[in-house]
């Protein structure tokens, strides 16, 4: 049977979810029903002048703007006669007015199961900042696109929170959207009437690729998000994730990396369901403009099999360790943080970065982090919706 999403169901009994309310959508323009129409287009067929605004989060209403901490600004848009309100601005919280005449703020964003991917942790600073206001949150339910089955990488502690984890989950969290925010909500016992509109046809071990479109600019394919969880990691150093090229996160590099001595080291640890092979790059822009960058292609080959988190752990080890005078982690500001390592925001601890610095091997340092995932699956388990 053909999975459904929460947009698809929604249409099936939207006036009974949004009756005659006045509505705010917080979308992003590339977020589509099963169908492949715009989600802000279903939701202005159903209610028309009922739409008030619509709401962005990172990267712009278009999915336009590169990197973190590129504001996007809000405007009226013609085209769809509405007003576009940005929310990835310096404080990331809507004005006051902005909730003038609102009865209920319907959400569908497109997450791709990794926790430092910013628009859940977003919405989560958003609801506590809407706590104990009389404003009801639908939100559109979404599948894991990496199943709900699968984490990886260690759990944030709660002293590392921010836009890149504001709730104890591991790097890759097999929640769905709804799963996630619920969580949040018994976690910080925020005081909001929430309504999950459902998926259907869903289990749990199932990869969804759905109809992908254009969640952030550097998502452009599921393959992408599979190599995620790990490849964030590059974003920490002064290596490039291949931003700037048509493979981003699946390239890994620098002019100074003897890109064929890692990929003969990195040979040797047999890692599961992914080859490495040598590739030579020149990013248009981000980290290296303009300069050829000797790096790795990670091509993986049994998604089911393969462990992003651990294989990027040990190219960033291995890099490191044969490049020590040139490799570097990157310094702050990093996602509205000026003082904290980004690495160290990204893995939600100091952990890993001491672990790579030690030139510690994934192997030995994997049986705390497997402790950590099995105490975070029994924290979400009364979360699960599926």
């Amino acid at each position: 049977m053909n999975v459904q999403i929460g947009i698809d169901n929604l249409k099936e009994n939207s006036k009974k979810i949004l009756k005659k309310k006045n509505i705010i959508l917080l979308t992003g323009s590339s977020n589509v029903d099963s169908s492949g129409i715009p989600v802000y287009q279903v939701i202005k067929k159903l209610i028309g002048n009922k739409l008030k605004a619509i709401w962005s989060v990172q990267h712009g209403f278009f999915c336009d703007k590169q990197d973190n901490m590129v504001f996007s600004d809000s405007f009226f848009w013609k085209d769809f006669e509405i007003e576009i309100k940005s929310l990835y601005r310096e404080k990331l919280l809507p004005e006051e007015d902005w909730l003038d005449g609102i009865d209920s703020i319907l959400i569908d964003v497109f997450d791709i199961g990794t926790r430092v991917y910013t628009f859940l942790n977003h919405i989560i600073m958003i609801l506590k900042f809407l706590s104990g206001r009389d404003i009801e949150i639908i939100l559109l339910d979404r599948p894991n696109p990496l199943n709900g089955i699968d984490c990886e990488g260690n759990v944030i502690g709660k002293d590392n929170f921010s836009i890149l984890g504001q709730i104890p989950v591991s790097m890759r969290h097999s929640l769905t959207a709804g799963e996630y925010v619920k969580f949040a909500l018994n976690y910080y016992k925020i005081d909001i009437k929430l309504e999950i509109v459902e998926v259907k046809n869903w289990v749990r071990n199932y990869y969804f690729k759905g109809v992908w479109t254009y969640p952030s600019p550097n998502m452009p394919c599921f393959s992408t998000a599979v190599v995620y969880p790990g490849a964030v990691m590059i974003e920490g150093t002064n290596l490039s994730e291949g931003r700037g090229t048509t493979w981003p996160f699946k390239f890994v590099g620098a002019p100074f990396v003897d890109n064929f001595k890692i990929i003969e080291e990195i040979k040797r640890l047999d890692l599961k369901g992914v080859k490495f092979i040598p590739v030579f790059f020149k990013p248009e822009f981000s980290k290296f403009p303009k300069e050829l960058c000797k790096g790795v292609l990670i091509h993986p080959e049994n998604i089911k099999e393969f462990r992003s988190f651990h294989t990027y752990y040990e190219i960033i080890r291995l890099i490191r360790a044969f490049h020590s005078d040139k490799f570097k982690w990157k310094e702050p500001p990093y996602e509205f943080e000026y003082e904290r390592l980004p690495i160290d925001m990204i893995c939600g601890s100091d952990f890993v970065r001491k672990s790579i610095e030690n030139n510690i091997p994934f192997e030995d340092i994997k049986p705390r982090i497997d402790s950590e995932i099995k105490n975070y699956r029994e924290e979400i388990e009364d979360f699960l919706l599926y």
